[in-house]
């Protein structure tokens, strides 16, 4: 395969990593451009804190990455593209009904499992890496399985209907979430995540609307089927939710971060990742204090002071429009009026 390069934002040639130039046993794999860079660099000092050396690939979410790209020597990531970008992202836009405009580019994601890397993780870039990853990747051969997952909700993979029920009676369906996954290289091939998606889209209706890639692979690995477990329950003593917005809060303590939720099922467990799924940046996003930690670590005391102060002018006015968002008269009305202004723009 043809070595590829890029410009980064000073114009100097980065050379990317094709899928057949390198083989790594372990590694991790993240998804980025350079809308979400206040995220990446919060993440990006999270898991270098805690895997100083293992490998980290960053997958572009499309051709936005010149910021991004002038920080792959502070962080140590190499770039991985491969050519089934198009046939990938071809499977995300057949599934797509116009919830999701950029959905489709989600799909890059799923050529890890032809990727550089044995044994990998994969990471969306809205979270923050609490641990060291070795030995939950580990645990993919210490407990022969091909998958292994994080956070779980059924509701957000299959809609109600004869696939989910007849999944159900087999045990199946868990429906766990597509932004943080282990698993093995060779797990799919491209011209079966190809036939998968043919078969997939007979039930277009019994798959969520809007999680276009979460459905799909929930569907190719209950359809394969893949042997999946939620990563917490093979490790122990570790956090079955890892959503910024559960209850409680996280802490410290020797070096290891917890959630506390007293009489909850986290309550002191350790927490290996926090995410943000579905949440936009702001100061009174859950466990805010913390994402600026590590977003704030590398930068000048101006813009530590600059930005804490940002926090705190917007916090108020921001919890006011939250509180009365979540107020359900005033919630119904705006979803009232937002759905006419959609049907007059229709017509």
């Amino acid at each position: 395969m043809k070595n590829l390069t890029c410009l980064n934002a000073d114009g100097v040639s980065r050379r990317l990593i094709s899928d057949v130039e390198v083989n790594r046993e372990i590694g991790a794999y993240f998804s980025a451009n350079d809308r979400v860079y206040d995220w990446a660099i919060a993440f990006l000092n999270s898991f270098r804190a805690f895997n100083p050396t293992l490998k980290l690939f960053l997958i572009p979410f499309n051709e936005e990455c010149d910021r991004l790209l002038t920080l792959q020597d502070t962080y140590q990531f190499e770039i991985y593209t491969d050519a089934s970008f198009d046939r990938l992202e071809a499977i995300g836009q057949a599934f797509e009904l116009g919830h999701t405009p950029t959905g489709p580019h989600w799909f890059r994601r799923y050529s890890v499992f032809w990727g550089p890397c044995d044994r990998f993780i994969y990471l969306d870039a809205r979270q923050l890496v609490l641990a060291n990853l070795k030995a939950a990747i580990s645990a993919l051969d210490d407990f022969s399985f091909d998958l292994l997952h994080f956070d779980c909700d059924i509701d957000q993979v299959y809609e109600p209907g004869e696939l989910k029920r007849n999944l159900l009676h087999r045990q199946k369906a868990r429906g766990f979430n597509s932004g943080r996954w282990i698993a093995r290289k060779g797990l799919f091939t491209l011209e079966e995540l190809e036939q998968l998606a043919a078969e997939a889209l007979t039930v277009r209706d019994q798959l969520n609307k809007r999680n276009t890639d979460q459905a799909f692979i929930n569907y190719c690995c209950d359809m394969k089927p893949v042997h999946y477990r939620h990563i917490a329950d093979l490790l122990g003593n570790s956090c079955h939710n890892s959503w910024a917005s559960q209850p409680g809060h996280v802490y410290q303590t020797c070096g290891t971060f917890r959630r506390w939720h007293y009489g909850g099922q986290n309550h002191r467990k350790q927490l290996l990742i926090l995410h943000w799924a579905g949440r936009k940046k702001s100061a009174i996003m859950p466990e805010r204090s913390l994402w600026r930690k590590f977003f704030l670590e590398k930068r000048s005391w101006l813009e530590k002071t600059r930005t804490l102060l940002s926090d705190v002018f917007l916090w108020f006015p921001l919890a006011v429009w939250q509180a009365a968002r979540k107020n359900r008269k005033i919630n119904t009305l705006y979803h009232f009026l937002n759905l006419g202004l959609k049907e007059n723009n229709t017509d």
